[in-house]
């Protein structure tokens, strides 16, 4: 095509020269043969260098032409490898000027389609960061693609670098097992597996496979954190285990003495009386254990505050009638120390079980000729109750564990005690639900003072 365009403007250039010869003959009157042989070095010498800028100007526009080309590969090298976006600009006479126009809007889609890719994608880290359940992607070569903070708060890893294989990761012999499994099958994979095998903290694991095309995959393992979760159920089966145990002592103590009464011993006056009073003192028991499980099932079920305005001097005087025969029965002596009569905000059926287990417990536990001592203290913003005892005291390793359902103190001390165990834990719960609190301090064979404290509600 070059040689060919060459060889074209030669040819115009020798036709051009004859043109020339041929008028000027005409003009001097000279024949055409006699000047060409006169001017032929000088025709020849015309034709070459008019042939030699034409070829010059012929290299010029290709070597333009030609780095022109080599600019609009090189930036669709650019734009489609290193995501370098510069425009190409071009004069509209340029033969490549549409060219170049259509890769400045290919690249203008591309620079947009990009932002808004990055955009999303940092919507999406973002909110991963954000999740409560740890999040690991893992690539089809085994390398961890991204990891959030939850999972690297999980495992207690730093999870900042990134393309390295799973597996030198986490260090639980279990997930790593599951998520060779998912490998191996391509199908979701689901376990509750132990954080280690020295820990207490139990771990829900859900490998998901993603299939992206035919043969791209990613699998993302999702990791919650199940420990309060297993201790919850592990309490309710301990609940049920220990309720079962508490009920079978008194039904069983009830069906046996009514059977040896109905078998005739109810004619016998020296056991008789002796058998039904422990049938009653059993199904007292059985009554009292009752109605700790019903509350303790109502305060699960109920977080509801009921608040009413409370006279302390009448109220605590109505709430200890319930105990005078057996304060007396027992030789007790009970000191309330209320001064003034103060009028609080408070829900009176919670605060009613509070005094009176505790009060009750102060009685039981109780020496003597003992004391029991109630003291009120009322500040700006909350109110204490302290009552205290001289009984028998609290071993100080029991002392963390008086709060827990079914928990009693040593039994060789405590086994002449009638008690549920449940207590002590409705009473903690109660004041949580009053956003109250509650202290012990106790000595062995000297006494026990239980402090509750509790906030001073607004005004409705």
């Amino acid at each position: 095509m070059k040689l060919k365009s060459i060889f074209l403007n030669w040819l115009v250039i020798v036709i051009l020269l004859l043109i020339t010869v041929i008028l000027y003959s005409e003009l001097e009157n000279l024949n055409i043969i006699i000047v060409i042989e006169r001017n032929f070095e000088l025709l020849c010498f015309t034709s070459v260098i008019f042939t030699l800028f034409n070829v010059a100007v012929l290299v010029v526009r290709e070597y333009k032409q030609k780095k022109e080309l080599n600019m609009l590969s090189n930036k669709l090298t650019d734009l489609t490898q290193k995501g370098k976006y510069t425009h190409i600009i071009l004069n509209p006479e340029n033969p490549y000027y549409k060219l170049s126009k259509s890769i400045n809007e290919v690249q203008s889609m591309q620079r947009d389609f990009s932002k808004d890719y990055q955009r999303q994608q940092r919507g999406y880290f973002s909110l991963l960061e954000y999740l409560t359940i740890g999040v690991m992607v893992i690539d089809q070569d085994n390398l961890v693609y991204l990891a959030n903070h939850a999972f690297s708060e999980i495992f207690d890893k730093e999870m900042d670098q990134k393309k390295i294989a799973y597996y030198y990761v986490l260090d639980n012999f279990e997930l790593i097992q599951l998520i060779e499994q998912a490998f191996r099958t391509k199908k979701d994979q689901h376990k509750e597996v132990k954080h280690r095998a020295d820990s207490e903290k139990y771990l829900d694991v859900q490998v998901l496979y993603v299939p992206l095309s035919k043969h791209h995959f990613l699998f993302m393992c999702l990791v919650s954190d199940i420990t309060e979760r297993k201790k919850i159920e592990q309490m309710q089966m301990d609940f049920v285990s220990n309720v079962s145990h508490e009920l079978k002592t008194p039904i069983t103590s009830i069906s046996g003495f009514s059977e040896t009464l109905l078998q005739g011993a109810i004619d016998d006056s020296t056991v008789n009386r002796q058998f039904i009073e422990i049938i009653y003192r059993e199904s007292k028991e059985l009554s009292e254990l009752v109605n700790d499980m019903l509350s303790i099932s109502r305060i699960e079920s109920n977080k509801n505050l009921k608040l009413e305005k409370i006279e302390l001097q009448p109220f605590f005087k109505e709430s200890l009638e319930s105990f005078t025969s057996l304060i007396t029965k027992n030789n007790l002596t009970i000191d309330v120390q209320l001064n003034e009569n103060r009028v609080i905000l408070c829900d009176k059926s919670k605060l009613r079980h509070i005094i009176n287990n505790l009060v009750q417990n102060a009685v039981r536990y109780n020496k003597e000729n003992g004391t029991i001592t109630i003291e009120v203290k009322v500040t700006q913003n909350e109110w204490q109750m302290i009552i205290s005892d001289t009984g028998i005291g609290i071993d100080l390793a029991d002392q963390q564990r008086i709060y827990e359902r079914f928990y009693r103190a040593d039994q060789a001390r405590t086994k002449k005690v009638p008690g549920t165990g449940l207590g002590l834990a409705v009473v903690k719960e109660y004041i949580n639900s009053l956003s109250g609190r509650i202290k012990v301090q106790s000595t062995l064979g000297v006494g026990t003072s239980f402090t509750v404290t509790l906030p001073i509600f607004n005004d409705l």
